[in-house]
Parts: C-alpha cells; structure tokens; sequence
C-alpha cells in the first residue's frame, strides 16, 4: 500500500472526507511515527524506511498489515482532536494488531525478507536467569544478627 493510500485510509477512518478536519501533513508525521512504533517493538523491522514520497510502500513490513500504519496515524488524529474514546479504541487495536504480528515472526509463522529476498533474523540474545544468585548459597549469622552470603 503506497503512502497516499494510507493517507487516504486515515481520512476514510477519521471520516475526514473534506480533507479539511486533520492535515496532511500530521497525519504523514503520524504514520513515520507508527513506523518508529513498530521498529521499536519487532527488532526485524528496525530497517524500515519512513514514507518520505507518496509512491514508496513500506519496505519490510508484510502487506497484510500495511494498515497498521493508518490506524496508529488515526489514534493520533483522534488524539489531537481530543476524542479520546476513538483514539484509546484505535490505539489499542494498532497495539494488539502489533503483538500478534510480533508473536507470528518470532513462532516462524511470518517470514521477513529484505529487497534481495533474503530473510532477516533477529540477532538478540535470549536472556537467561542464573539460578545460583536466588539458590544454593548459604547465610551465616556474622555477628547479633547481621547476615552475610558465601
């Protein structure tokens, strides 16, 4: 979906038919704010590009959930509007949209690949708890009851 259809979504979602209600120029700052929204979530997608023209499409992303970027520029229009009903409703979609495409690329459901059809892994390491800091060590009374760990 190349930008100007997003835009486009978002008016249609806004019902901003007029183009008169919300300008362009916001709701093109909330969607590159949506892409920075979901590169911080997903560390596969910290490669994504910001919408700079109306013919680019967001590179990395699955089509299916281009539309995640029109709804998080709603949230935000909702926002500045101060209708904070249909912001919190649309906010809260973008972020349980967000989760399950999250969960779909870490269970190997969703493939990411870049522009050379190569897929992109995240390099994170998992992070483990060492079990001997919480067991296995002994307290000794040192002296009228200060206690000290071996």
């Amino acid at each position: 979906m190349q930008r100007s259809h997003i835009v486009a979504r978002v008016r249609s979602l806004t019902r901003d038919f007029s183009n008169s209600i919300f300008r362009e120029t916001d709701i093109i700052d909330f969607i590159n704010e949506a892409i920075d929204r979901i590169r911080q979530a997903i560390p596969e997608l910290k490669g994504m590009i910001y919408l700079s023209t109306n013919l680019i499409e967001p590179n990395l992303l699955p089509e299916q959930y281009h539309h995640l970027l029109a709804i998080y520029a709603s949230a935000r229009c909702f926002g500045q509007d101060e209708r904070h009903y249909q912001a919190s409703t649309n906010m809260n979609e973008f972020e349980v949209k967000l989760e399950e495409l999250r969960t779909a690329i870490e269970n190997g459901q969703i493939i990411i690949v870049d522009e050379n059809g190569e897929e992109i892994n995240s390099d994170l390491p998992i992070d483990y708890v060492d079990l001997k800091a919480y067991y296995g060590r002994k307290k000794i009374d040192l002296d009228d009851g200060v206690e000290g760990v071996i």
